[in-house]
């Protein structure tokens, strides 16, 4: 009993003592949004060392002010929580940005005259690879090899398409593949062809871009450690502290836990491991060693801190509507086939419930409505075999909802996680390739988030940049007005599926933190949690909804310490 006592009042002493420290910085005089109520706001913050240690007014928060205390005049600018994006490929990202990157060029001929001037000035590289070309500049998303054999003939050339799941490839390319009129399409796979003689046309799209891209030398450990801080730099000048690494294969697993290991992160990463979803079972099986293996590898407690963690999964359950590979629970508009589905149901379920009784959280990459049944129907059987845990399993993407799937994300507890920016016909790759394709009743189905989140359903929100820029306010602008991200003021496009500027923030934030199991720590402003902050230059919540995207972030502090910005 004795010792209990003692404990009891050490422990008192100690939290007095933190009650009455000295402040290392104290932000005052702007609205400060703790986001632990709907509009809650508190005069002051305080934070010592890594942590927040007040929240409220402002008499209170000058007690804690001494010699050493900084103390912040926000002049009416806004703090909030450090973003979460939980669905983002920073290292793909960075290798983009590091190599040939084709975002934001829009025109055959300006894509073509870029991708010649990066060949020429590297004569050394053995392949010419380049990321993001726009699909939409294309008729019908499916650009000629012939093109690329104008500019690069005598070398292979592999240029991936803005959404991923598309390569754009030359005839040198496709000779060292081996890929002629005779071969078959993969499984989960499309070569398209010359429709009078099957010749490839050079477009390939999902698993069929594996048969050109595994001849491709990988990228080394230290191209691959560069591309990630290059990620992290991104993430810190948008206001991003805590992100889901969307799919990581173990090359990319290796370089955050170098980058760990060294202290270099500069935000909480969750890494959902990359599985095989047409394996099934054996599939499963490979995600628990690797997992195991990552678990093993991370530095040991207290060496460092613990801002990277694994023990979760991702799963392509299909492909995309501008490919006419999301697999459809009818045929696309004016064809003959419904997509394509990357394992049966037998298959699907089988996985699912083995990696959901093995304890990991499951991320499913799912875009059309059978896609999104299916994973559904697989995670409420595997409710049903191994009994409901908070396993906090989520979906990306979701395009293409049925109505009647709705109300299941609140029923299984199944998190929402969506790509907001999408929701918008400011965007070609809708008006040219996903209207077309998808006919007017399922038009009406894309991207549901207001339907969602009034049925229940719990929100969170990412950007799979670099398929779409990782500018959380771009989203949340779209996510507010379905349309933009510009500052011209439009009817909304399908408005039942609006939500209003508080839910697009929580997404963001409370949404996030609590699907990467870090609510107690990050996505609220309260005394004990890190002191993860954004301060903007404009308050979101009050400036006009259309001007949401010009807001840019003026400081990011991660842990206390600033990583973007200065104060």
């Amino acid at each position: 009993m004795r010792h209990y006592l003692t404990l009891s009042v050490a422990l008192l002493t100690l939290m007095n003592a933190q009650l009455h420290a000295q402040a290392d910085l104290l932000f005052h005089n702007g609205p400060i949004y703790t986001l632990e109520t709907p509009g809650g706001q508190v005069e002051a913050l305080a934070t010592r060392g890594e942590r927040i240690i007040f929240t409220g007014t402002w008499e209170g928060a000058r007690e804690l002010i001494g010699d050493s205390t900084r103390v912040v005049d926000l002049q009416g600018r806004p703090l909030l929580p450090g973003f979460t994006d939980s669905h983002v490929h920073p290292i793909s990202g960075g290798l983009a940005l590091l190599g040939c990157d084709l975002t934001g060029i829009g025109q055959p001929d300006s894509m073509l005259a870029f991708l010649k001037n990066y060949a020429e000035a590297h004569p050394e590289k053995e392949w010419i690879r380049a990321h993001n070309f726009w699909l939409t500049a294309f008729p019908g998303g499916n650009p000629g090899k012939r093109l690329l054999d104008s500019i690069i003939p005598g070398r292979p050339v592999y240029v991936t398409s803005a959404d991923a799941h598309s390569a754009w490839v030359n005839s040198r390319a496709l000779q060292m593949a081996g890929i002629t009129a005779e071969t078959p399409d993969p499984p989960n796979g499309v070569i398209e062809r010359d429709e009078h003689t099957n010749e490839p046309t050079g477009t390939l799209r999902e698993e069929a871009m594996a048969l050109v891209s595994k001849l491709i030398p990988p990228y080394t450990r230290e191209e691959l450690a560069a591309a990630l801080r290059k990620g992290l730099e991104v993430a810190s000048s948008l206001g991003i502290t805590n992100f889901v690494e969307a799919s990581a294969r173990p090359d990319y697993a290796e370089a955050y836990l170098e980058l760990a290991k060294n202290g270099e992160l500069t935000a909480h990463v969750n890494v959902s491991i990359y599985g095989d979803i047409a394996k099934g079972m054996e599939g499963a099986r490979q995600v628990l060693e690797l997992n195991e293996r990552y678990q093993a590898a991370l530095p040991a407690a207290g060496s460092t801190k613990p801002d990277l963690a694994f023990g979760q999964v991702k799963f392509f359950m299909d492909g995309v509507v501008e490919g006419k590979t999301a697999a459809l629970l009818s045929h696309y508009h004016g064809d003959t086939h419904s997509g394509l589905l990357n394992a049966g149901p037998d298959t699907a379920m089988a996985a699912i419930a083995a990696l959901d009784k093995a304890g990991m959280q499951i991320h499913v990459h799912a875009i059309g409505d059978r896609a999104i049944r299916l994973t559904l129907d697989a995670f409420e059987q595997a409710r049903k075999q191994n009994g409901a845990r908070d396993s906090r399993h989520h979906i990306a993407h979701l395009h293409v909802i049925h109505p009647d799937d709705i109300p299941r994300f609140r029923e299984l507890d199944v998190i929402a996680n969506f790509q907001a920016l999408w929701a918008t016909l400011e965007d070609s790759y809708m008006t040219d390739l996903n209207y077309p394709f998808l006919g007017e009743e399922r038009a009406e189905w894309q991207y549901p988030i207001g339907s969602v989140a009034r049925s229940g359903g719990r929100l969170a929100f990412g950007s799979d940049w670099d398929v779409s820029t990782m500018n959380p306010f771009d989203a949340i602008q779209v996510a507010v007005t379905r349309r933009g991200p510009d500052s011209i003021a439009r009817d909304p496009w399908t408005p039942q599926h609006l939500i209003d500027v508080q839910t697009a923030v929580e997404g963001y934030t409370r949404g996030g933190a609590y699907l990467t199991f870090r609510e107690d720590e990050a996505g609220t402003l309260s005394p004990g949690k890190l002191a993860d902050l954004v301060i903007l230059d404009r308050d979101i919540f009050r400036c006009p909804k259309f001007e949401i995207y010009r807001t840019e972030v003026l400081a990011t502090l991660f842990r206390g310490k600033v990583v973007y910005g200065r104060l």
